[in-house]
C-alpha cells in the first residue's frame, strides 16, 4: 500500500461589510459607502483531517480578532501535504492572507502553494447545474448545508441579543460545510485528476490518483514531440497518469 498524503479539508467563514445607502434595490455601492472604520475579518476556520471529526478555530466572540486564529491555523496546516476546501483558492487563501497583512503577521506559508479546490474540479469535469457546495452536497446524499441567515452574521458583529447562539451556530455550521467538502472530494476523486500526484509523492510507478500499483497500460498518447504511455488503475477504475516514452520504447517516470 502506498504511503498516503496527510490531506486537511478547511472552510472560512467572513463577517460581512456594513455600508450606507440611501435606497433599496440594485445599484452599485462604492466603498466610500462602507461604514467607517469596517473592514472584513474571519469570524471562524473550521477544518479536518482526511479521517477524523471536524474542528474549529475562532476570532473569539467576544475581542472579535483573528490574529491569534491565523496563527493557530497556520501551524495546523503546516503538517499538511495538501489542503483542500470549495472555492478555497479564490476566497479562503486569499481572507487569510489579507488577515496576514492587515494584522503583520508573517507573510504567504508554504501550505498556501500546495491545494486543491473542489470548485475547480467540479467546473472542470462535471456539468452540475450548479456547483456550489449546498446543491452539490444534496445532490449526492450528504444533506445540504446548515441554515444560517443574514441576521445570524448581524448577530455575531454587532453583539446583538442572541448573538452567541448565532456564533455557535456559524461554528456548527462552518463544520458541516467542511465535511461536505471532504465527502464530496472523496466522491468525485476516481473521476477527476487531482492536482496531487500520488507518483511523485511516493517516488514510486503507481497511480497518480491514489498510489495503487494495480495499474494496467491504456494506449499511448502523442503531446508534441513526445509520445507518451498512458494507465488505467484497476482499483479507482480511473485515469492512473502516463509517462514518457523514449526512442529506444524505455518508460520514463509517472506524470499527470
Amino acid at each position: 500500500m502506498s504511503k498516503q498524503p496527510r490531506t486537511l479539508f478547511y472552510d472560512i467563514e467572513t463577517t460581512p461589510i456594513r455600508v450606507w445607502t440611501f435606497r433599496l434595490g440594485d445599484q452599485y455601492v462604492n466603498h466610500t459607502s462602507i461604514v467607517e472604520g469596517d473592514k472584513v475579518d474571519i469570524i471562524c476556520i473550521t477544518y479536518c483531517w482526511d479521517n477524523g471529526p471536524a474542528k474549529s478555530l475562532d476570532w473569539d466572540y467576544e475581542k472579535q480578532d483573528s490574529s491569534e486564529m491565523i496563527k493557530e491555523f497556520d501551524k495546523i496546516a503546516a503538517e499538511a501535504d495538501i489542503t483542500i476546501g470549495q472555492n478555497s483558492d479564490s476566497f479562503d487563501v486569499k481572507h487569510i492572507n489579507t488577515q496576514r497583512l492587515l494584522h503583520g503577521l508573517p507573510p504567504f506559508p508554504d501550505w498556501a502553494d500546495c491545494t486543491d479546490d473542489t470548485l475547480k474540479q467540479l467546473r472542470k469535469h462535471f456539468k452540475f447545474p450548479t456547483n456550489k457546495l449546498d446543491y452539490i452536497s444534496t445532490v449526492l446524499g450528504y444533506g445540504g448545508k446548515n441554515d444560517v441567515g443574514l441576521q445570524d452574521w448581524v448577530n455575531i458583529v454587532e453583539k446583538n441579543k442572541g448573538g452567541e447562539k448565532s456564533f455557535n451556530k456559524m461554528i456548527k455550521y462552518g463544520k458541516k460545510d467542511v465535511l461536505d467538502t471532504r465527502a464530496v472530494f472523496k466522491k468525485i476523486k476516481p473521476y477527476i485528476k487531482p492536482k496531487f500526484n500520488m507518483a511523485t509523492f511516493n517516488q514510486d510507478f503507481c497511480c497518480t490518483n491514489c498510489g495503487s500499483k494495480n495499474i494496467v497500460k491504456n494506449g499511448t498518447r502523442i503531446s508534441g514531440k513526445t509520445r507518451y504511455q498512458t494507465f488505467i488503475c484497476q482499483d479507482h477504475g480511473g485515469y492512473a497518469g502516463k509517462a514518457p516514452i523514449s526512442k529506444y520504447g524505455k518508460i520514463g517516470s509517472m506524470g499527470v
